[in-house]
């Protein structure tokens, strides 16, 4: 069976897992920050990345990827393909019929602009994922049932994150990045009878993130959350997190706290849930 490695965060709030496959190969999703990027290396330990995703253009998830391509050209790493899918920069950035203006600027370039400096790097290794690619990594199956719908433009980069099914032997992990309220909308239009997953990433680690409805579809028995521990553990639902305030100033709608997502997962009958602030958890699929 193939090991997964959610490891924990040297960053708050940061993404990094490391899946290694029977052959000894590794699948990197996301990474971090920079400061991550020790304790990934020691994941990762001189393995080939037989793939590298990149679930969306927030520096909690990319930035350490970005940091190793400007300072090196990522020769750390023996990477054979890396598969995203970014909003198009130049074409958004002049936009300005969007919900919340400075909002939305500030997310385009939060990361693509150095992202995109530091492609010409490794062009010859991406690809661009579509909704619908299938591959396959020696024993492990991906399959890609959401990526970037052009205007959801009110929480952009979260909404452009990539959804991701991996099929092992035994189990499957779904991966949701940060989708949000409205990205897990069209997920689940589009996508609804292929969630179900015995193991399901939280969506923007908890918060703010999918409905219940899409948690219903996947039914999982584990729940992983890249999370601090005060977030996890968090009582109640925070005072600015009102729908008033979502709606009025940034046009977002049904985005709540860990508390809620904690109370839909009792409602499904969820028994385990590893979370990083805890320390690097590990599993077999």
């Amino acid at each position: 069976m193939a090991k997964v490695y959610m490891i924990t965060e040297t960053s708050q709030f940061m993404m990094s897992f490391v899946i290694v496959t029977e052959n000894n190969n590794c699948i990197v999703i996301d990474g971090g920050r920079k400061e991550d990027m020790p304790l990934l290396k020691k994941y990762v330990s001189n393995k080939k990345i037989k793939a590298w995703i990149l679930t969306h253009a927030h520096n909690d998830h990319i930035d350490g990827f970005v940091s190793e391509a400007e300072e090196n050209r990522l020769k750390d790493f023996d990477i054979e393909k890396i598969y995203y899918n970014f909003p198009d920069y130049d074409y958004l950035i002049n936009k300005t019929n969007v919900p919340d203006l400075p909002y939305f600027q500030a997310e385009l370039n939060e990361m693509l602009p150095r992202f995109n400096s530091v492609l010409k790097y490794f062009k010859d290794k991406t690809v661009i994922i579509k909704q619908g690619d299938k591959i396959k990594i020696d024993e492990l199956k991906i399959e890609f049932l959401y990526s970037y719908h052009d205007g959801l433009y009110s929480n952009l980069m979260n909404d452009s994150s990539l959804v991701f099914k991996i099929i092992g032997k035994e189990k499957s992990v779904l991966f949701l990045g940060d989708l949000g309220p409205e990205g897990g909308d069209y997920l689940y239009r589009e996508n609804r009878d292929n969630l179900k997953s015995d193991i399901v990433q939280m969506a923007h680690h908890g918060h703010m993130n999918v409905s219940l409805e899409v948690y219903a579809k996947i039914n999982p028995k584990i729940c992983l959350w890249c999370a601090p521990i005060w977030l996890y553990e968090e009582k109640e639902i925070p005072d600015w997190m009102t729908d008033e305030w979502l709606e009025k100033d940034k046009k977002r709608y049904r985005m709540y706290g860990t508390k809620v997502t904690r109370e839909w997962m009792e409602l499904l009958g969820v028994k385990e849930h590893l979370v990083t602030g805890y320390g690097t958890q590990e599993f077999e699929i």
